[in-house]
C-alpha cells in the first residue's frame, strides 16, 4: 500500500511539474511576445512589447481603475494618476513573457499583465501627467515587430 502511494504520488509530481514548465516555457512562438521592457533614453521613457509577428493586431487606449486580472474579480492595484491599457489579439499566449521593468523612470509608474489567456494579452501602464503621453509607434524587422508607448521624461 505505501509503495502505491509512493508510486501515485511520484506520478503526481512528475505531471504537474510537466504542466508547469509547459506555462513557464519563453516565448519564441510565431504570434508570442516575447518580452516587454520599461526603459528611459535622453528625454523619453517608453514600454516596448517585442511580438514574434510581422503584423500584431493590438490596441492602446486610456483606461480608469479599478483594475482586475483576467475575468476574475481580483482587484490589481496600479500606481500612477493616469492610465493606458495594450491589449493585444490573437496571440500565443501559453509561455511565459520575459519582462524587464527595473529602469527607474519618472513618468511611468507602473507595469502590470493585467490578462494572459485564450489569445488575449492586456497590460496596464500606470503614468504620472497626462500631458507627457507622446503616443505609439510600431517598427517591423522581418517577422519581429516593436510596439513602444513613448512619454516624455
Amino acid at each position: 500500500m505505501k509503495n502505491k502511494l509512493l508510486i501515485l504520488s511520484s506520478v503526481c509530481v512528475v505531471v504537474l511539474g510537466f504542466s508547469t514548465n509547459l506555462l513557464a516555457q519563453k516565448c519564441t512562438d510565431d504570434g508570442s511576445i516575447k518580452r516587454v521592457t520599461k526603459a528611459k533614453a535622453g528625454n523619453f521613457e517608453t514600454v516596448t512589447f517585442e511580438v514574434n509577428s510581422a503584423n500584431p493586431d493590438y490596441t492602446v487606449e486610456t483606461s480608469h481603475p479599478p483594475f482586475t486580472l483576467g475575468e476574475s474579480d481580483k482587484t490589481i492595484h496600479i500606481r500612477g494618476k493616469y492610465f493606458k491599457s495594450v491589449h493585444f489579439k490573437s496571440v500565443f499566449w501559453t509561455c511565459k513573457i520575459a519582462e524587464n521593468f527595473s529602469a527607474h523612470t519618472t513618468q511611468i509608474m507602473d507595469v502590470r499583465n493585467t490578462e494572459q489567456f485564450e489569445g488575449y494579452v492586456s497590460y496596464a501602464l500606470g503614468y504620472r501627467t497626462k500631458s507627457k503621453y507622446v503616443g505609439v509607434s510600431k517598427t517591423t524587422n522581418g517577422n519581429k515587430t516593436k510596439v513602444v508607448v513613448k512619454f516624455k521624461r
